[in-house]
Parts: structure tokens; C-alpha cells; sequence
């Protein structure tokens, strides 16, 4: 599965709109006993959205536990300061659509950490620093 940047920033902006945590992701495997947040998925592929999940918590963005052997469900258990950092960088469409074509014309290919260098460096310049 290739990692999808927008799928990434989209679990973010939803996580973020949540009034509080987990945010639980199921595909009905898995009861979660106590207060949560479900993350409604609409249309896309589970396993997509459950492993980009888990690569936010690989990343530093998120604190994200697996909560099931059988790969059906996932909890986020809050964004780090790194995770509100990115989304921030990230929200402007503006901003979010020139770091992805600036990545596409250098190469297509890009790590979390160029890609939050590339959103910081468009973000001063919105600032005029």
C-alpha cells in the first residue's frame, strides 16, 4: 500500500474536529468498552485508513495503539504537538496543494520530515519571513 498524503491529512482534520479521544477505528471486530469517538470512514477502505492510522503513530504525529491481533481495530489515542504542528502547516489548501506539486516536480517521492520542511518554508513565507 503507498502512503497517501491527503488520506494522512484528512484522518488528521477529522481527529482534530473530535471533541476528545480515543478516536476508534472498527470494522465491527471489536467492541471498544468506554468513552470514544468512532471515526466515520464514509467510503474508503478500511485497511487503507487503518494503516495510515498506524503511520501517523509511526511518525510522531499521533499516539495510535493497535487494539486487535486480527488488524480490525485501531485507536487513536491524541495528536502530539508534532501531529497539531503538520496539521496546522497542512490546513491551507493553498498551502497544501503547492507542497504537493512542489514535491511532485522534484520527484514525486518525499518523507514526513521534507514535507513538513517544505509546508514550514511556504507557511513563512505566508508570513513574509
Amino acid at each position: 500500500m503507498k502512503r497517501d498524503w491527503n488520506l494522512l491529512r484528512w484522518i488528521l482534520n477529522e481527529v482534530e474536529s473530535c471533541e476528545g479521544y480515543p478516536i476508534i477505528l472498527s470494522n465491527g471486530g471489536v467492541t471498544y468498552v468506554g468513552d470514544h469517538y468512532s471515526l466515520d470512514i464514509g467510503e474508503r477502505n478500511f485497511n487503507e485508513v487503518r494503516e495510515h492510522m498506524l503511520l501517523l503513530g509511526d511518525s510522531g504525529l499521533a499516539e495510535v495503539r493497535n487494539l486487535s491481533s486480527l488488524n480490525s481495530a485501531v485507536a487513536l489515542d491524541r495528536l502530539t504537538m508534532a501531529g497539531h504542528d503538520f496539521l496546522d502547516a497542512a490546513k491551507d489548501e493553498n498551502r497544501w496543494t503547492e507542497a504537493l506539486k512542489i514535491t511532485k516536480e522534484k520527484g514525486g517521492t518525499i518523507t514526513v520530515g521534507i514535507l513538513i520542511q517544505v509546508l514550514s518554508a511556504l507557511m513563512k513565507q505566508s508570513f513574509g519571513l
